[in-house]
């Protein structure tokens, strides 16, 4: 989406902005994660996703263990994101979760500091 498109579309939202930044991970066989992290009344939050060229490659994938456990898109969507408040948002995350999510985004965060 460009930036033009973004800012037309703006004021006509009808749900909450979702504010995050992408970092792309190259992993094994020429695969990759994308991360997101998010911000605002999302604070704290991130996701992973990764694509794969076919089913048979998704089948023999071995995630790696600081990938986490699998969420499913349909519940964590953007769209659906946008939809909740804070409380129904934290109401569908644990604690624990959350506090993987602190530790993934410190270590994400030293990477890029020794990246530069």
């Amino acid at each position: 989406m460009t930036k033009e498109h973004y800012e037309a579309l703006l004021p006509k939202k009808i749900s909450n902005k979702i504010t995050k930044t992408r970092i792309v991970v190259p992993i094994q066989n020429n695969l990759k994660v994308e991360i997101d992290v998010y911000y605002d009344y999302l604070q704290g939050f991130l996701t992973a996703e990764v694509e794969f060229p076919n089913e048979e490659e998704a089948n023999q994938f071995e995630k790696p263990n600081w990938l986490g456990e699998e969420i499913g898109y349909k519940e964590f969507s953007n769209f659906k994101l946008s939809h909740m408040d804070e409380k129904q948002f934290k109401s569908r995350i644990s604690e624990e979760w959350m506090n993987h999510n602190k530790v993934m985004i410190e270590e994400l965060n030293q990477l890029v500091k020794n990246s530069y």
